[in-house]
């Protein structure tokens, strides 16, 4: 819980998000992201969001919570195809 931080962007791309609706700015919260995946807003910091370097403003573009359910699932599959053979 300690230790996330939120990285810091550059004004264009807060700019470009907001305009094609992938951002917002709530009065409480500060800058939020859109997970494509949940198609919910969270707090743009490493407390909801896994640290990417290859991403624009440095997170990935998926949740950890769909994140972690997609793990899930995969490891079940996994687990059913095992069992299988």
């Amino acid at each position: 819980m300690f230790g996330e931080y939120t990285p810091l962007m550059k004004p264009m791309l807060i700019a470009r998000r907001m305009e094609r609706g992938t951002a917002i700015i709530d009065d409480e919260l500060g800058l939020q992201k859109l997970c494509p995946s949940c198609h919910e807003f969270w707090p743009q910091d490493t407390l909801f969001w896994s640290v990417s370097s290859r991403e624009a403003d440095g997170l990935q573009c998926h949740c950890k919570a769909c994140q972690d359910e997609r793990r899930s699932e995969r490891t079940v599959k996994d687990n059913e195809r095992r069992n299988a053979a």
